[in-house]
């Protein structure tokens, strides 16, 4: 009988693996030296190998967990290269090197060491799955930050966690990559791994709470997920802020001042439990109040920016009322009238936002809010020397201005 054409190329793979003898150590060899084609050819030659995997009883040879361990290191290899002629050797290298590490293990799981590393001498399983799993991570950041592409940094480090599946640091940057490659569901699963694994950055909980409020419309889990935050850590203010800002949203404005009063009572000597109540008072339109709640802050600890930030907001929109009611006038007699009675008031509230607004910069001189702020108060006081020292610093920012 004749053979068909697509008889015998179906033959050529198979002809071209018989070629090749079956070695572990040229494999190894090849993969070291960075000869990833050389090392992919015989490891697919070893793994194919039914004589060099199966003994005569049909059982694993004692080597085969060996090569079914360095097929996975090879197929990662070819996975995480910037070699792009080894990259397209196979449709999916991950997958072939997942397959491949899974049927080591189920073959033996005791053994310390498959692999001579980088220096010849013996790489634990552990430490050779751990440099690959570096190896794709460092993709993940580099395709997030240096390219700009959350989604493929997602990926990268979807692939790292079978490699690090137990790295706390790794699901923190994985929720991360995944909402901003707009996947907020995989941003939850891999920020409560991150806590399930036992990760002790209290941001988590309130990432995943954020992402419950702005992503998924849900007020229910974000507050089940404080209230859960809150329980590990209850100075952590983020968490509060996120309660009473759920609270406030949702116009339950008793609530919110039950809570922020409670605390204030709880302690009173804490700088987070004034703020929560300036914030509260702020949202209510008790400006008075909030500037005190503000102040009250500041006394416990001069160096809360956060507070003398919304204070000093809160004083600059006292003057900012003045300067807008005059925007809204025209040109007529009457109205320049009217100009010329708002300016000494708006140039008193400037007077007296100004220190509020500077103590800001003493404590955050590179924050370009704050420089913008008293870029605008020094002009309108026509203070020049004032206005030009604050042009300078934002342009050392590099800031666009004239």
């Amino acid at each position: 009988m004749k053979k068909t054409l697509f008889t015998l190329l179906a033959l050529v793979p198979a002809m071209a693996l018989a070629q090749v003898k079956p070695s572990i150590p040229k494999a190894e060899k090849a993969l070291r030296e960075g000869k990833i084609d050389e090392a992919k050819t015989i490891i697919d030659a070893t793994t194919s190998n039914q004589e060099f995997m199966v003994d005569k009883k049909g059982q694993p040879t004692k080597n085969a967990a060996k090569a079914w361990f360095l097929r996975g290191l090879v197929y990662a290899a070819m996975d995480t290269t910037k070699n792009t002629p080894f990259k397209t050797l196979d449709p999916n290298p991950f997958a072939q090197s997942k397959e491949a590490f899974e049927k080591s293990a189920a073959l033996d799981s005791k053994t310390e060491s498959f692999f001579n590393g980088p220096t010849g001498f013996p790489m634990s399983n552990t430490d050779a799955k751990l440099m690959i799993g570096n190896s794709y991570f460092n993709q993940a950041i580099v395709a997030y930050n240096d390219e700009g592409n959350p989604k493929k940094a997602l990926e990268m480090a979807e692939k790292t966690m079978f490699f690090m599946p137990t790295d706390t640091t790794l699901y923190f940057y994985t929720g991360a990559f995944a909402l901003e490659a707009n996947e907020p569901d995989k941003s939850i699963k891999y920020l409560e791994q991150y806590v399930t694994n036992g990760g002790k950055q209290p941001q988590a909980y309130a990432s995943i709470a954020n992402v419950y409020i702005e992503n998924k419309k849900d007020n229910v889990n974000a507050l089940r997920v404080i209230k859960e935050g809150q329980a590990k850590y209850p100075a952590y203010r983020d968490l509060r802020l996120l309660e009473l800002n759920i609270y406030l949203n949702e116009k339950r404005y008793d609530v919110a001042k039950a809570m922020v009063e409670k605390e204030v009572a709880a302690d009173p000597s804490n700088r987070d439990n004034y703020f929560l109540y300036g914030q509260l008072n702020r949202e209510l339109g008790n400006t008075e109040e909030a500037k005190k709640a503000f102040k009250k802050a500041l006394e416990i600890d001069p160096k809360f920016f956060e507070a003398a930030s919304d204070l000093a907001n809160l004083y600059w929109l006292d003057a900012k009322k003045y300067k807008d009611e005059m925007g809204k006038l025209g040109n007529s007699k009457e109205d320049l009238q009217k100009k010329f009675a708002l300016d000494p008031p708006y140039t008193e509230a400037l007077r007296k936002a100004i220190p509020y607004i500077e103590a800001c910069e003493k404590m955050s001189p590179d924050d370009v809010n704050t420089l913008y702020m008293l870029l605008n108060a020094y002009s309108d006081l026509d203070e020049k020397p004032k206005i030009d020292r604050v042009k300078k610093r934002l342009k050392t920012l590099g800031e666009d201005i004239d």
